[in-house]
């Protein structure tokens, strides 16, 4: 074999391990991803009028050692009674229970009363001196974090965060502060007295815990509830995962990379022939 010849092998060689190499890479970086974002949307038959639609979204984000940043949004039109205000999150983990985990900061970059900005990056664990407003909740019952005796739609999930208390035992860690004041809300649409008056969190508030495991896995939180007003009766939604997707097809990039490789195999192929006659 000539030394020319054995230079094409390798450049045609090279060529196709690193066309399959970035394909690759790509793959990892999307297996990989920090954050997954949970939406839910419904409806408030309690509020009636224009402000019938209720949405909210949960960002949980893993890009720092040891700890999970959730930022909960409320992203629903503004409120008219209290049971428009998003007051709580509750979720599952589908792996080794999360026994070390506790909330390390709760931060809302903008607070409002009346409609009006009446505090900016607020710490909503020492509102007030030493007022807890938004209180983290974790359990291994099997029956979930629950609430008051007999109440409608307890709550099965195991972790939880939010300003009111849903009747939820103080021992489990949620403890809520004023109830409905510091829920989240987008703004005003035609509010009640009891909207009007309160102090709420604008848009969204960011929480960060810690004692996250080593091996925790994003892809296991489940089964999001997202809590509105101030007892478990009113209402909540909940995040649906969307249908699995259609049957696979190789991507753009892994199409171009076997067919280099498959051009590759094709010169190769004429060579040999060209230098056997």
């Amino acid at each position: 074999m000539s030394q020319p010849y054995s230079k094409k092998i390798v450049g045609y060689v090279t060529c196709c391990v690193s066309a399959l190499a970035m394909v690759t890479a790509g793959q990892i970086s999307k297996a990989n991803a920090a954050s997954m974002t949970f939406s839910a949307t419904g409806t408030n038959p309690i509020s009636g009028g224009n402000s019938t639609a209720l949405a909210a979204k949960a960002v949980f984000d893993d890009s720092i050692a040891g700890k999970l940043t959730l930022t909960l949004t409320n992203t629903g039109p503004g409120a008219s009674v209290p049971s428009d205000v998003l007051t709580g999150i509750f979720w599952d983990y589908a792996g080794s229970p999360l026994t070390s985990l506790t909330l390390s900061s709760a931060k809302a970059p903008t607070v409002i009363t009346n409609n009006v900005t009446t505090g900016t990056n607020i710490d909503l664990t020492k509102v007030g001196g030493s007022k807890v407003e938004w209180g983290f909740a974790k359990t291994t019952a099997s029956s979930g974090l629950g609430g008051a005796s007999g109440v409608a739609n307890p709550v099965t999930q195991h972790y939880g965060i939010g300003t009111a208390g849903f009747g939820i035992s103080p021992g489990l860690g949620l403890s809520g502060g004023q109830q409905l004041n510091y829920g989240i809300i987008t703004g005003y649409d035609s509010a009640n007295p009891a909207v009007n008056g309160g102090t709420f969190i604008k848009n969204s508030a960011t929480f960060v815990f810690a004692g996250l495991p080593t091996g925790f896995d994003l892809t296991k939180i489940q089964n999001v509830r997202f809590q509105y007003g101030t007892a478990l009766n009113e209402p909540s939604t909940y995040y649906i995962a969307p249908p699995p997707p259609p049957k696979k097809v190789p991507e753009p990039g892994a199409t171009a990379a076997l067919g280099l490789f498959a051009v590759g195999a094709l010169r190769l192929t004429k060579k040999k022939s060209l230098v056997a006659a």
